[in-house]
């Protein structure tokens, strides 16, 4: 039985110092004290719907993009998700459920009009602390999350009393106030490749993974090889065909010039070797009796 929004204000605890103590007991397991009371704190009574409460943006969000990294978020912030992206989101509301009811948080239907999809996530009963919603952006354009902006729907409903409780050895969530380390089980995190080291192979792989608008973004990287290419037969290479013959001409301009000074100066020497021995051949012929 889903409950209604006047048994759940019933079943609330609401006062400062009973919300600290009742914290105090779910984490101690007093489910005798506890009985069929409910958590929801803060608690905004505007949030409540006929049979359900609508949780909103927390303190804190990371991307799967960048898992290891989670990201603080503060009054007048938001949260910006590109398309494809996946960020989970911690709830502002720290929910406490005794061992007959549980939830279920489901999307609003003003995110699903706009192509975003949230993913179904099930509280079972003695659960206590934040919840991490997982929230996916599958238009092709960015949204935005504003901090404290209601995004997920969250449904009670009673059950039979539970036998087996949450414990922090099989939940280590419980109790969660902050994200923390995010551990996958099934996917294989990559990591990130260097600017300097990515090659035509990693763009393709991008391309042929996730399609638009990867596959604009390699169009522009060969766009733009084609047109620095194209300046360079146009505008440049001229130019450095004009400038490497005027450097060659009067390369081989100087060395003609030092070519001759040095064969006028062989020349010279070779002239004043010849007429210094003609020179002594007289002087042989003259001195002779």
């Amino acid at each position: 039985m889903i409950i209604s929004d006047r048994d759940l204000k019933s079943r609330l605890i609401r006062e400062r110092w009973e919300v600290e103590q009742g914290k105090e007991r779910w984490g101690k397991g007093e489910w005798d004290k506890i009985g069929n009371k409910i958590i929801i704190d803060p608690f905004n009574p505007y949030a409540l719907g006929p049979c359900c409460y609508s949780l909103s943006v927390g303190d804190e969000y990371v991307s799967l993009r960048d898992p290891e990294n989670p990201k603080p978020l503060k009054e007048g912030e938001h949260i910006s998700i590109g398309p494809s992206e996946t960020v989970l989101i911690l709830t502002h509301e720290y929910i406490c459920l005794p061992r007959n009811i549980l939830a279920m948080v489901v999307p609003r239907a003003t995110w699903i009009f706009e192509g975003s999809s949230l993913s179904a996530t099930r509280i079972d009963p003695t659960w206590y602390g934040k919840l991490l919603i997982g929230f996916t952006n599958l238009a092709k354009n960015p949204v935005a999350l504003d901090y404290g902006e209601e995004f997920c729907t969250c449904y009670f409903m009673e059950a039979t009393e539970i036998e087996k409780v949450l414990t922090r050895e099989t939940q280590p969530s419980l109790g969660r106030e902050r994200i923390g380390r995010i551990k996958f089980v099934h996917a294989k995190q990559q990591k990130l490749v260097l600017p300097e080291r990515v090659t035509k192979e990693d763009i393709e792989k991008v391309v042929d993974l996730y399609g638009w608008p990867w596959d604009v973004v390699r169009g522009m990287f060969v766009l733009t090889l084609k047109e620095i290419t194209e300046y360079i037969e146009k505008e440049v290479a001229p130019s450095i065909v004009e400038d490497a013959t005027s450097e060659a001409v009067k390369r081989a301009f100087e060395n003609q010039q030092k070519w001759i000074r040095n064969l006028i100066i062989g020349l010279l020497s070779i002239g004043a070797g010849l007429i210094g021995l003609v020179g002594y051949l007289v002087y042989l012929v003259l001195s002779r009796p």
